[in-house]
């Protein structure tokens, strides 16, 4: 049982229902079913997405384990996925609020996607948007892990 102690939101709860013609309990299941789909039409992370950024955080935990720093070992994979930024250039996990800047660094496939979005490139039609989730799971991820063991410097 729900008893609402605010006289004020009791009264435009049976205000609301009395216009729909609809009782008050209909008007809050209404309102949570609401709630509820918003919540859950959030997009979720492709399983592609999940490995990369589980095998990231894994090695930013040995990291940061290896240097004793044990309050950002202890980081769970929710709060990296908020708060976790980059490996910089020596390979070094940085959260974001130890970043200078958000921006991706100069060189980096970031920089490079930021400018063509910036200067508004367009390759003409694309099937990236069907292919998405292949393309996160092979090309993608292959990429980062190359990045994260270094692979690349020579590049």
């Amino acid at each position: 049982m729900l008893v609402i102690h605010d006289e004020q939101l009791a009264k435009r709860l049976q205000e609301i229902a009395a216009h729909d013609n609809r009782s008050v309990e209909e008007v809050i299941e209404n309102w949570a079913a609401q709630h509820l789909k918003q919540q859950s039409s959030k997009p979720e992370q492709s399983d592609g997405v999940r490995r990369v950024r589980a095998k990231a955080y894994a090695k930013a935990r040995k990291y940061w384990e290896s240097i004793g720093d044990a309050a950002k070992a202890g980081l769970t994979d929710e709060e990296l996925d908020e708060q976790f930024g980059v490996f910089d250039q020596e390979g070094i996990p940085r959260l974001k609020s130890e970043l200078q800047s958000l921006e991706p660094p100069v060189g980096s496939l970031a920089y490079a996607a930021k400018l063509a979005r910036e200067a508004n490139i367009r390759t003409g039609s694309s099937n990236v948007g069907s292919r998405a989730d292949e393309i996160l799971n092979e090309e993608f991820a292959d990429y980062l892990l190359k990045r994260m063991r270094g692979e690349d410097a020579a590049e």
